[in-house]
């Protein structure tokens, strides 16, 4: 499918066949909204910064808890199967044996933590309609939001099926407890060498 083809495509008559082939034939990363194919914009060097962060944060507690437990980048997509819709998160976790999509071998149908690091064009998204797409995962148990600027973390808790608990971090000195995941990670890990925000 060429870019032509996909311009046409637009209009909400892709079929999944045709994302998965779109893909496939380039180096764009696309997300798929129930028969609509949307090309992701690049990251900036300090949303890569903080992605990068906060995984290697998670990853490190994991390992010293020794929890099964797998973080994956946002190289990794997740299929939302009941609305199907289809994102790449900044990050997101799975534990115990990890479930791929029937039609879709390469997105996870079952993470526990989902991450978002916004950004100017993407925070209300991010915040809104995103966290809503989210929420239909039966897997999901914690949505976590990071500013990249400025040490603002927003902690989305799953306490039952349709009630959500919301935390607001805002100092560096804090600790991040996840809950989902049984560990504990450091503010000030989160935003190590961010400029502006630690030294």
């Amino acid at each position: 499918m060429n870019l032509n083809t996909m311009a046409e495509k637009a209009l909400g008559n892709s079929t999944y066949e045709d994302y998965l082939a779109l893909e496939a034939e380039s180096d764009v990363k696309y997300e798929y909204h129930d028969g609509f194919i949307v090309a992701m914009a690049g990251g900036t060097p300090l949303h890569g910064k903080v992605c990068g962060n906060f995984i290697s944060a998670v990853n490190n507690a994991l390992e010293k808890a020794n929890k099964p437990c797998d973080i994956y980048t946002s190289d990794v997509k997740v299929h939302i199967e009941a609305i199907n819709k289809t994102f790449y998160p900044d990050a997101s976790v799975t534990c115990g044996e990890v479930q791929t999509s029937e039609k879709d071998k390469n997105a996870l149908i079952n993470p526990i933590l989902i991450l978002e690091v916004l950004s100017k064009s993407t925070a209300a998204f991010d915040r809104g309609d995103k966290f809503t797409y989210y929420r239909h995962l039966p897997s999901l148990q914690e949505y976590i939001i990071v500013h990249p600027s400025k040490p603002i973390v927003e902690i989305f808790y799953r306490k039952e099926a349709d009630l959500w608990q919301i935390q607001t971090i805002t100092t560096l000195d804090e600790v991040i407890a996840l809950r989902s995941l049984g560990i504990e990670i450091e503010m000030r890990s989160i935003y190590r060498r961010v400029p502006g925000v630690t030294m």
